[in-house]
């Protein structure tokens, strides 16, 4: 069972949590992992590239606990457009993590170069549809372009760490992205997203 809303305030000292997952997928290991694939970076393993697909999460036999904590670093890469529309042909740019049906994030992300004439916004860290926040904005990492013609957008990397309330022994969290790249011939090339590390943690308050 899963609540419908996230937990706000901070836990006290003292409660219990336990690493139910932990991967940062140098190794290649996708274990318990359904869709996965992988991307070799600086000679080391990431998950992805993903353009239009995604991968899920099984986890069972979870030990009991009163809150589920999902710790994650994607990275978007190249020309995501954020919010930008034009007729359904270029954007909006979304990404989605959910956990047993549940949106955790669902948001867009802007890889657009910003300035008083040009500037291509993004929904996160609120949801789409919500309000337009800056390109990148808090984005823990800019880096390079991965195969883009251009150098103006790069890569953006991101921690995100969402707790939700949740008892049930069993969960399923799943990524995926909703591009929309009607203009573009290789698509892949022109926007991506990877992971480089997934955590998930059980929590007990004291």
């Amino acid at each position: 069972f899963i609540s419908a809303s996230l937990l706000t305030g901070c836990f006290k000292s003292g409660y219990d949590e336990m690493i139910v997952y932990d991967n940062e997928f140098k190794t290649g290991s996708t274990e318990k992992l359904t869709g996965a694939k992988l991307y070799k970076q600086d000679g080391e393993y990431v998950i992805g590239r993903y353009n239009q697909g995604g991968f899920v999460l099984n986890l069972d036999n979870l030990p009991k606990h009163k809150a589920l904590q999902v710790i994650v670093e994607p990275r978007f890469h190249d020309s995501w457009d954020g919010n930008n529309n034009f007729g359904g042909i270029d954007g909006p740019d979304i990404w989605n993590l959910k956990v047993d049906g549940m949106d955790l994030v669902y948001s867009t992300f802007s890889n657009s170069p910003c300035n008083s004439l040009y500037c291509i916004f993004q929904s996160y860290p609120a949801s789409y549809g919500v309000v337009n926040n800056p390109p990148r904005t808090e984005a823990t990492a800019n880096l390079p372009r991965v195969c883009h013609s251009s150098d103006a957008y790069g890569t953006s990397g991101y921690k995100m760490v969402k707790t939700i309330r949740h008892t049930g022994s069993k969960a399923k969290i799943q990524f995926q992205d909703y591009l929309v790249q009607l203009n573009a011939a290789d698509k892949m090339c022109d926007e991506s997203w990877s992971l480089y590390s997934l955590r998930v943690k059980v929590l007990n308050t004291p």
